[in-house]
């Protein structure tokens, strides 16, 4: 079965420099975690906690808990809050690929993207991070794509019933000619932003390849890694800018052909 997904959800374990009580607690919560009682460990993390607040590995076991309950904006807040105040760089870095997870179960795709970018930034040879972050990329090319292809056939269909309610009634054989240039007009207007949106695809599948490619041959160092994340910022901010000049556009041409 294709993995679209890697969901695996870290847990850390713990170094053991608290109280008894702490630890107690905190190896409750880990036995309760995989033996799959996860409200049973979000309450021995909570106590571990209450015990000693500045028990990181406890609030980040915590947050796991709670995702394994679908309670993604409360396990979302801590994973934030790890990542703020943190100096653990192994542990933001995997704040990071939870919080990825977080997101994508929640179907914010670029915050999800981010997530996973702020994980490789730290840790550059996380595998997951990086399949997780290529899906994601994907998806999100996708769903602007049909979104994108949505609005023009709504903008096609309204056009088309303004052009039928102002010929109702008229048999001008001039005026059916000049409709059939509109329509056609439309028609390349609309393969050619069809043509775009491909070659958009096109591109950014082929920087998740030469990623792909370059962590298997081992070639990229991470200074690599932080040069074309970079890059991968700079395309998506091309595609939304050049999506919204062909809404502005779309929308101009239909206020012009109203008037």
């Amino acid at each position: 079965m294709m993995r679209y997904f890697v969901l695996l959800i870290i847990l850390f374990s713990f170094n053991f420099v608290f109280s008894q009580s702490d630890r107690k607690h905190a190896r409750d919560g880990n036995k309760n975690y995989f033996d799959s009682l996860f409200i049973k460990s979000e309450v021995d993390y909570r106590k571990a906690l209450a015990k000693n607040p500045s028990f990181e590995e406890s609030k980040f076991n915590l947050s796991n808990s709670l995702f394994k309950q679908n309670r993604f904006e409360e396990s979302e807040v801590i994973l934030k809050d790890i990542i703020s105040h943190s100096l653990d760089s192994l542990l933001k870095s995997e704040a990071y690929y939870n919080l990825g997870n977080n997101f994508l179960q929640q179907q914010k795709l670029q915050e999800a993207i981010d997530s996973y970018k702020n994980c490789l930034r730290i840790k550059p040879d996380d595998e997951q991070a990086r399949y997780n972050l290529s899906k994601s990329l994907d998806l999100l090319n996708k769903q602007q794509n049909q979104e994108q292809d949505q609005e023009q056939d709504q903008e096609q269909d309204q056009e088309q019933d303004h052009e039928q309610d102002q010929n109702s009634g008229q048999t001008d054989g001039d005026d059916d000619e000049n409709d059939n240039n509109d329509q056609s007009d439309q028609q390349d207007e609309n393969q050619s932003n069809q043509s775009n949106s491909q070659n958009q695809s096109d591109s950014q599948q082929k920087k998740e390849q030469s990623i792909d490619q370059g962590f298997k041959d081992g070639e990229l160092s991470k200074e690599d890694i932080e040069r074309i994340l970079q890059a991968l910022d700079r395309e998506e901010k091309k595609v939304q800018e050049k999506m919204k000049k062909l809404n502005l556009t779309n929308k101009k041409k239909q206020l012009e052909k109203d008037w």
